[in-house]
């Protein structure tokens, strides 16, 4: 089932950081971790975020990466500034949390993105062309493991 959950207001964002494991290129099977999860670590992070030097990015409070207590994917489109973004929560997998267009909503075609794991397939429905926004629910979860209030979300659940 989907239902669009709209934004509210956004509370002062905490100080803890929820996350305990980032990569950049997740799936490539290089060594492309982020190591530095301090608060300066995470402000370079929504950084590259904002400026668009992540193709990727995988966020997770699991210190090993595994997807068991939820995370949080980007994927980017490069130059052409398309983004998917989505938030899993830890109830056994089966919420999520993606952006989306609007104006695709009905629609099956696909999004030229390229996906890290180099099989996945992005719809356009669950895309979105704000960096800055990106960036906010990447800074946002990174502190608090759940969807930025700030955006309106598409959330489905099995």
């Amino acid at each position: 089932m989907e239902e669009i959950v709209p934004k509210r207001n956004v509370p002062q964002i905490p100080e803890r950081i929820f996350i305990h494991y980032a990569n950049q290129e997740f799936h490539t099977g290089e060594d492309t971790q982020i190591t530095d999860l301090s608060e300066a670590g995470i402000r370079d992070m929504v950084q590259k975020v904002r400026d668009g030097r992540y193709q990727s990015l995988y966020l997770t409070p699991n210190e090993y990466g595994e997807i068991e207590e939820g995370f949080l994917q980007l994927e980017s489109a490069g130059e052409t500034g398309l983004l998917f973004l989505q938030i899993c929560g830890a109830d056994e997998l089966q919420t999520a949390w993606a952006c989306f267009h609007p104006d695709y909503l009905d629609s099956d075609e696909e999004a030229p993105i390229e996906p890290s794991d180099g099989q996945s397939v992005f719809f356009m429905r669950y895309t979105m062309n704000n960096r800055e926004l990106a960036a906010e629910c990447v800074e946002w979860y990174a502190h608090t493991g759940e969807p930025y209030p700030g955006m309106d979300w598409l959330k489905m659940t099995w």
